[in-house]
């Protein structure tokens, strides 16, 4: 069969086959019974349509565990800050070989998920994390240096904040704990409630826990801030205040303000808070592990793009992470090449599914309404709609999750970390325009028919801009914190100011502080000098 017309000039029979058409390459057929690693075992799993066998399996989540986490932290270990110089290019290129020692200890967040206690098992299995012992390794008999001196394992339970009967999540701190004692590598279990975050005693708690001797708390009075006014003002609580709520109680009770959508990212922002704090209580600690999957990425950006996350979700997304308010440690999360499906699987073969629990239910955490359990399968918040919509989606596209993350690969943070502040509430970049922004893309308040005198003239009038909370938070936390615009016709109730945790009172203060000193620089060359 030709093609076309045969060009004029060719005569002979063997120019006109270079105008045939050419035959098509035949496709070789894989055999999917067999594993197309080594070619000899039985195929027991398929992941991107790729049949693997129970060893050849566990050599791949291991080498893409790797992959992520070795060029890092050598890229830390040779001191260079430009990822585009020589050194750094090399040290991408030797993700294979075990770094350097990193001479500090490592922090590990462990959820009880799948995904958490996957990069656990590989860090303890592989000899990441010595035993603080400072042992000598002998590596003619096959010992391997471990990366971190000591490791520090922050289980942080919310179960005591699910408050819908149906799906009640027991306490599984115990669970995990002996789990983690059976591992017998001189792991340190550091367990915390949620809402620690308002206990006074959490440092001392903590320092405890870590051997550390104990030190002086600094006594505050305080702050609370009205939920229900679009502005979030902000009342400091008298230090005369004589009943004073149990920590529970005082997270039940926001909890209880917050709309039944903004629960979960809160409920995020205290996980992070808690373990930032034991990283930064625990002395010589180098580096923060978290174990999130590519799925999990997948879905943070859908969900973190629907909230309003825009502006920081290059900095969330990103495999390292310096917290601006501190830069004593490093945030890693080497379980971004691998699925939530491959996690599972891995759990299966370690014998694990007695332990894990994928299911955090943060959803039904405060009180309940027929109005809050309208959405699919009781559904109210955007991220388990996220959830839902990406794993129903990956069953028939197996390509979904790394077509998002490759996607979230592209964006790049505009702003200036350095210079920058940061929010108060989820200690990541504030974009300066938040609330212009939101006030001119989104309707905060209804007008109202008629104010009376005390509304008008009332104590939060009196409050300047400094005393707003809502001047001081990123977009995102903006959108957590205010109220909806949609009022019942019902009788209005009289609104009680509730009290903040602890960590973003600290905040405050230190943003407070940022503030007075770069008004002194600003004026330092109009003040008079003491001679």
């Amino acid at each position: 069969m030709s093609c076309g017309d045969i060009p004029d000039g060719l005569t002979t029979t063997e120019e006109q086959g270079e105008a045939l058409m050419p035959r098509k390459k035949k496709v070789q057929r894989v055999d999917k019974s067999l594993c197309q690693k080594c070619k000899e075992s039985k195929s027991m799993y398929i992941i991107r349509n790729v049949t693997y066998c129970k060893t050849c399996f566990e050599v791949s989540v291991f080498t893409r565990f790797t992959r992520t986490l070795h060029p890092i932290l050598k890229t830390e270990a040779a001191g260079v800050r430009d990822k585009e110089g020589k050194k750094a290019r090399i040290a991408l290129n030797q993700g294979g070989t075990r770094p350097n020692p990193t001479n500090g200890s490592v922090v590990v967040g462990l959820s009880g998920g799948a995904s958490s206690m996957t990069l656990l098992d590989l860090l303890v299995d592989k000899e990441y994390i010595g035993k603080g012992d400072d042992k000598v390794i002998d590596r003619t008999k096959g010992e391997k240096q471990p990366v971190w001196n000591k490791g520090y394992i922050v289980h942080v339970d919310f179960s005591d904040l699910i408050e819908d009967t149906h799906t009640s999540s027991p306490d599984r701190s115990e669970v995990l704990k002996q789990w983690i004692e059976g591992k017998e590598n001189g792991l340190v279990w550091i367990g915390l409630k949620a809402h620690d975050v308002y206990d006074a005693n959490l440092t001392n708690k903590i320092r405890r826990i870590a051997g550390l001797p104990e030190t002086q708390e600094d006594a505050s009075s305080g702050l609370k801030v009205d939920l229900k006014n679009p502005d979030l003002p902000l009342f400091p609580i008298p230090s005369s205040s004589s009943s004073t709520p149990t920590p529970l109680a005082q997270l039940r009770t926001i909890l209880a303000t917050l709309p039944p959508a903004s629960r979960p990212s809160f409920l995020s922002s205290i996980l992070d808070s808690l373990i930032g704090t034991a990283a930064e209580i625990i002395p010589s600690v180098s580096h923060v592990l978290l174990g999130e999957t590519s799925t999990r990425q997948a879905q943070r950006l859908i969900s973190g793009t629907a909230l309003g996350k825009g502006y920081t979700l290059p900095l969330e997304l990103a495999v390292t992470n310096k917290p601006m308010c501190n830069a004593k440690y490093t945030i890693l999360k080497p379980m971004k090449e691998i699925t939530i499906k491959e996690v599972a699987i891995y759990t299966h073969l370690k014998g694990l599914n007695g332990v894990v629990r994928n299911d955090r239910k943060w959803d039904y955490s405060g009180p309940i309404s027929k109005k809050d359990s309208r959405g699919k399968d009781h559904t109210r918040s955007l991220e388990s709609l996220t959830e839902q919509f990406i794993a129903s989606l990956g069953v028939t596209h197996p390509a979904t999750v790394s077509t998002i993350n490759r996607t979230g690969d592209k964006l790049t943070f505009t702003g200036e970390k350095e210079k920058g502040v940061s929010c108060p509430v989820c200690q990541m970049p504030v974009d300066p325009n938040a609330l212009e922004w939101k006030s001119r893309t989104a309707l905060t308040a209804l007008p109202e028919k008629t104010q009376t005198d005390h509304e008008r003239n009332g104590t939060n009038a009196e409050l300047d801009e400094k005393d707003s909370l809502a001047t001081m938070l990123c977009y995102a936390c903006l959108t957590t914190f205010t109220p909806p615009t949609v009022v019942s016709k019902a009788v209005k109730q009289e609104t009680t100011p509730v009290r903040l945790p602890l960590w973003v009172e600290q905040n405050l203060r230190r943003r407070k502080e940022v503030d007075r000193d770069g008004m002194r620089d600003e004026i330092k060359d109009f003040l008079i000098g003491e001679e």
